[in-house]
């Protein structure tokens, strides 16, 4: 990250930190009250299809009602794989959500981590980009405030996954990767 950039995104989350902790009481109860309610709702993740393009697999989960806190519980669903046994996973068996942020400028991160993607993973590049792009069509589906996702390994900026999708900037959705209703 440039010193620049770097600089920019340290002073907006200081000043964010300090806007939050001036709060009144009365409102931070709330907050956490409202942070705290859990509602049943029905989700979309994506998956490969045997078409290779990524589908929808709609599936009803008990939520937070904040979308900051529902993000994590969301990729992890996804990361369980599908409902339906013949479609393979898109992500390594033993890969796990480290931490997952909704920033308010409209990008949503997704920090990984697992054995295999720390050591490297052997895979080919369609198999890349259905994990990568898997995750960002079901964050995007989810959370229509979100505009881009980056991923992260470990909580670092990685340059791929495997060798071929490049990650050194947050991704867009492909609508060309995602099969038509």
């Amino acid at each position: 990250m440039p010193a620049r950039s770097a600089t920019a995104f340290l002073l907006t989350a200081t000043l964010l930190f300090s806007q939050a902790g001036c709060r009144g009481e009365e409102q931070e109860k709330t907050t956490t009250a409202q942070s705290d309610a859990v509602s049943s709702r029905t989700i979309q993740l994506f998956y490969e299809a045997p078409s290779m393009l990524l589908v929808p697999e709609a599936r009803t989960v008990s939520l937070p009602e904040n979308d900051a806190a529902a993000l994590a519980l969301v990729i992890r669903e996804l990361l369980k794989g599908s409902a339906n046994a013949s479609v393979s996973r898109s992500f390594p068996a033993d890969t796990v959500l480290r931490a997952a942020y909704l920033l308010p400028d409209g990008n949503a991160i997704v920090d990984l981590g697992g054995q295999t993607l720390s050591a490297g993973w052997n895979t080919g590049s369609h198999q890349e980009m259905i994990a990568a792009y898997s995750v960002v069509e079901t964050v995007i589906a989810n959370f229509p405030a979100v505009r881009r996702v980056r991923l992260l390994v470990n909580g670092q900026v990685v340059p791929t996954l495997a060798g071929h999708v490049q990650l050194d900037k947050p991704l867009y959705p492909l609508q060309f990767l995602v099969a038509k209703r």
